[in-house]
């Protein structure tokens, strides 16, 4: 089943869900189309399972990515740093879940209950990392710094580079910077009152 996932999963974002047959998944597969019909009973339950999978994957690469490390306000930036990597990679496809949506999710709505789910996922993700970090209005920011990453992540489709997730970051920046100079006064602090009990 996982095979037969990740080929479909490629042939969905690289060919669009209307031009891959499921012949085609089959033989990117290296298996039969019986087999392909034994776990999945139609290519939308396919297409759902591939969107799915690409959901629990990212979530788990990137709780892989921050496990061990210090909550910090460089943690937002980092966000942008990885999803850049993706992007600089040739032939980049852009974001699954705004493609499926927009091919099929006018007549399969368990299309858009998963991409809204993607996106939801992600924002909270930020929420939680700015949280972490004494960020006053953690929603907010996380709203904007998720409606730059789409941008950038749409950019970077048209461009075939990573530009825009750097153009990106910088916003970034430039929004958490307050966040960066509280941290610093109040490490700062802390020094000097230790400092001061002789500590």
């Amino acid at each position: 089943t996982q095979k037969i996932t990740e080929a479909a999963a490629d042939l969905f974002l690289d060919r669009g869900f209307h031009n891959v047959t499921m012949d085609l998944v089959a033989e990117t597969a290296h298996t039969t189309k019986i087999t392909v019909y034994q776990h999945f009973k139609s290519k939308d339950a396919l297409l759902l399972q591939c969107m799915r999978w690409r959901l629990e994957s990212r979530e788990a690469n990137l709780d892989a990515f921050f496990r061990g490390k210090t909550p910090s306000q460089g943690q937002v930036l980092e966000i942008f740093d990885w999803m850049a990597q993706r992007a600089g990679k040739s032939k980049f496809r852009g974001c699954a879940f705004v493609k499926a949506t927009n091919e099929v999710g006018a007549t399969l709505t368990e299309v858009r209950t998963i991409a809204a789910e993607a996106k939801d996922t992600l924002r909270r993700r930020l929420v939680t990392l700015l949280r972490n970090v004494g960020a006053q209005q953690p929603e907010y920011m996380a709203d904007t710094l998720a409606l730059l990453l789409e941008g950038a992540q749409a950019l970077s489709l048209i461009e075939q580079s990573a530009r825009p997730f750097q153009a990106a970051r910088r916003e970034a920046l430039e929004m958490i910077a307050p966040l960066l100079t509280s941290h610093a006064t109040a490490a700062q602090s802390a020094v000097s009152s230790f400092a001061q009990k002789g500590i």
